[in-house]
Order: C-alpha cells, then structure tokens, then sequence
C-alpha cells in the first residue's frame, strides 16, 4: 500500500487526480493540500510515500516546495505534475521518479504507480538522490523559512530571523516581536541556512551575525552577544567558536 499526499492549486485538478488513484486498490489518498506551504505542514505530519506535486503554485512553486519537502520527508518519492510538456521533459528527464502531464491519463497514472510499487528500498535512495540532483540543477535555492504560527504554516525571510535557540527537540526562531516554532532540530535549520549569516555560535543558539548589536566579554575569556531588537537577550557564545565570531565581527 502507497500512502499518497495531492498538491495541487486546482480543485478540478486535485479531483481528477484524486478519481483515478482512487481506482487502484494498492493507493491510499492520505490528504489533500492546494497550496505549498499546506503540503509542507501535511507532509510532516503523513510521511506520505509519495507526493503528487503541482508545479505551477499560487505561493510557491513545486520545484520550491520540492525543496523543503526533500528535507522533512527525506524517504518520500515525488511525481511532478505539470500542463507543459517541453518543461516537464527539460526540467526533469534527468532523474525524477516520474513526471505526469495535465489533463491526466488512466494509462500513464497506471504506469506511474507500476514504477513506484516496483521500487526496491536501494532504488529509492537512489531515485530520491535524482530528485535532488535535479533541484540543484535547476538552481532552486530559495531563502524562506517554514514555520508554525497560530497553527497554520507561514514563510518567513531568512533576513528577518534575528535568532533561534533549542526547545524540546525543536527550534524556536525569534524575529522582531514574536517567535515562531520550527519544526526540525536546530541543527537541521543549522544546515538548512549554511550559505547564510545565520551561524552555531553555541549548541543550543544560531544568531544572524548581521543583526549582533554588541558583544559583552564574560568569565575566562567568554562572549556574549547582543541582538538587534532584543535587549533584554544575550546569546553564549561557545568556547570553540569565540575566534571564529570574533574574526566574522572584525574583533582582536
């Protein structure tokens, strides 16, 4: 049995799709979303096996969406949906698990999920590695956030994080006047933000090294720092990473 999560923006679209999946008696349709953001939230929370996944989104689009998804459901086979042949073909004959076309065949959706329920546990390492390779190529690097507020998944900037510190196994991401859960380890929003400003300066904190206001020498040779529109706040700094803050910061 395939658990299935359908992305797509289009309700006609989603019904369709959703009709003709369910014809096949080794699918289970786990959840719908219409948006990117909403299949980011379904898909940490299902673990689908496989994602259906629109390309031509409202907030986001699949190859962005693709992005996250690949890191909050790393095991989960993604079929890209599309209306466009020619950009289907360049963007993912390369490696994908599979493409479908728009309207959507009975035939070539039986296909589909012949290749999926063929798929060894190797092959699907090996099939999800593809997908990644094909998001690299395509240079999708976007530099949004998803977190949680009020029980829906918003998108934040990485510019507008000014810190985030370790909470119960996840992140809390603090920004001017509120903060927001993540819903990874802080060393998985570590990594996620590597090509930015926003660095480990201690096991439990990352600080956007543009928004340090200040730095206050502590006992033996420790630092704390002062944030951006957080007075009251002062983030440790780890022994073994004061050179390394001190040389970003221009400090001798």
């Amino acid at each position: 049995m395939l658990k299935v999560l359908i992305v797509d923006d289009e309700l006609p679209a989603r019904e369709e799709l959703r009709y003709l999946l369910s014809l096949k008696p080794e699918i289970e349709i786990a959840g719908e979303a219409d948006n990117g953001a909403e299949a980011i939230k379904l898909a940490t929370l299902l673990q689908p096996d496989v994602i259906f996944l629109d390309i031509s989104m409202r907030d986001i689009n699949g190859l962005e969406a693709a992005v996250i998804l690949r890191k909050i459901a790393a095991h989960t086979m993604i079929v890209f949906a599309t209306a466009y042949d020619e950009y289907a073909i360049k963007a993912f004959e390369i490696g994908a698990v599979d493409y479908i076309l728009k309207p959507f065949e009975q035939e070539r959706i039986d296909k589909t999920i012949v290749r999926l329920k063929n798929y060894q546990p190797e092959e699907w390492k090996a099939a999800a590695d593809r997908i990644d390779a094909v998001l690299d190529v395509t240079k999708v690097h976007i530099h949004k956030l998803p977190v949680e507020k009020a029980g829906r998944i918003i998108f934040i900037n990485y510019s507008d994080i000014i810190y985030a510190y370790a909470s119960a196994g996840n992140a809390v991401i603090v920004t001017a006047g509120e903060e927001l859960n993540y819903s990874g380890t802080l060393a998985e929003l570590a990594d996620r933000v590597g090509d930015t400003n926003i660095l480990r300066v201690h096991k439990s904190y990352l600080a956007n090294m543009d928004k340090v206001q200040g730095v206050v020498p502590w006992f033996k040779g420790t630092y704390w720092l002062k944030m951006e529109q957080c007075p009251q706040v002062e983030i440790p700094v780890s022994k073994s990473k004061i050179k390394e803050i001190k040389a970003i910061l221009g400090l001798k």
